[in-house]
């Protein structure tokens, strides 16, 4: 039934406009469906849904307060069902949600300007480690900053970890990765710095249910091929292939959700690897600390930073915090941040912004 109700909204699609951007950057949402009793508008890091008000023509509508420039996805749910719906008028979606961008005045990092771009390419290899991907063959992706040149002195590098469900290319495709770099490069906020996004799964059949995060020898397996895969396979061939420095404090890793648990246990496990350290709403539930951090030394060299952020309405926040709080007890300086937000693209977007900004200063 609601396929056949979703043949009809796209047939009235052209008679109303379903978002409305204002001036003051409130934005109206409208949604048709005149059979139902309640829709609800769930926008992106929002923590509560919000009701709307349905018309005579059985157009639905909500206008938001004021909103910040950024991303946002949205999708609406009808009458309490479980399975949401994304906006039948708008064909730029990143999963269940549609996606609406509000432009900020001067533009933010993740807007494309007239700044020079770098380059992103895909690179795929054959696997010795990762279980269960079809003919063994894995992935990573690697953006080079505009003007890349392999003979100059040698590259820092930013290995980034995708969320759980997500893929190598997603920190380019929903948090604009290469745009943020080419902005802040531009206006010499960062670096230039190659960026490497792998693939983050050691297991291949930990993608199949959300339910998996609660089997925490599952949860551990796919820790510790992923981490193997990026110590011996993938960081290697970036070596070889691309002018990058070599040495740890050349070296960052930064991850969200799931790349936020693999950011914080390879980085603070191998303080000879990696000198920059981030987790963005690192996917901590049910785990032991002590088991997950066991190589973990707060008096090891080399070290620069350990960064953290997690949205305060996100339900990860406690243990993120925890972790913060068990780092510190052990001697080891954390940044961590918790501003208002969700489990969101919103948040990690600007995470990315600030940690890049930090890492490699000149001269480190």
């Amino acid at each position: 039934m609601l396929c056949c109700g979703l043949t009809a909204l796209a047939q009235q699609a052209a008679k109303f406009r379903s978002t409305e951007t204002h001036a003051d950057r409130s934005v109206t949402f409208r949604f048709s469906a005149p059979k139902a009793a309640k829709v609800e508008l769930l926008l992106e890091n929002r923590a509560a849904r919000l009701p709307m008000h349905k018309e005579n023509d059985g157009v639905w509508t909500v206008t938001t307060e004021p909103l910040a420039p950024e991303i946002y996805g949205y999708r609406f749910a009808v009458d309490g069902r479980a399975e949401t719906v994304r906006d039948p008028q708008n064909p730029a979606k990143r999963y269940g949600n549609s996606l609406l961008a509000i432009p900020g005045t001067p533009p933010k990092p993740w807007e494309r300007t007239a700044a020079l771009r770098g380059t992103v390419t895909h690179h795929t290899y054959t696997t010795k480690t990762v279980v269960g991907l079809p003919a063994n063959r894995s992935e990573f992706v690697v953006y080079t900053p505009p003007g890349y040149d392999p003979k100059a002195r040698p590259y820092p590098v930013l290995y980034l970890l995708h969320v759980w469900g997500d893929d190598a290319g997603s920190w380019v495709e929903f948090a604009q990765a290469d745009v943020i770099l080419d902005n802040l490069i531009a206006e010499r906020k960062a670096r230039p710095m190659v960026v490497v996004m792998p693939l983050g799964y050691g297991e291949m059949s930990f993608t199949k249910d959300y339910k998996v995060w609660d089997d925490r020898a599952a949860v551990a397996r796919n820790l510790s091929l992923f981490s193997k895969a990026l110590l011996t396979e993938v960081i290697p061939q970036v070596e070889g292939a691309y002018n990058v420095r070599l040495d740890a404090a050349g070296r960052a890793v930064l991850g969200a959700s799931m790349g936020g648990l693999e950011s914080l246990v390879v980085g603070l496990n191998h303080p000879e690897t990696f000198a920059w350290v981030g987790g963005e709403s690192a996917a901590l539930q049910h785990q032991d600390f002590g088991e997950l951090l066991a190589l973990f030394s707060p008096k090891a060299p080399g070290r620069r930073l350990v960064w953290m952020v997690c949205g305060k309405d996100d339900e990860l926040a406690g243990d993120n915090r925890r972790l913060a709080d068990w780092l510190q007890a052990k001697g080891q300086q954390v940044n961590f941040e918790e501003p208002d937000g969700t489990h969101s693209y919103i948040v990690w977007r600007e995470g990315l912004v600030r940690f890049v900004q930090v890492i490699f200063p000149a001269g480190g």
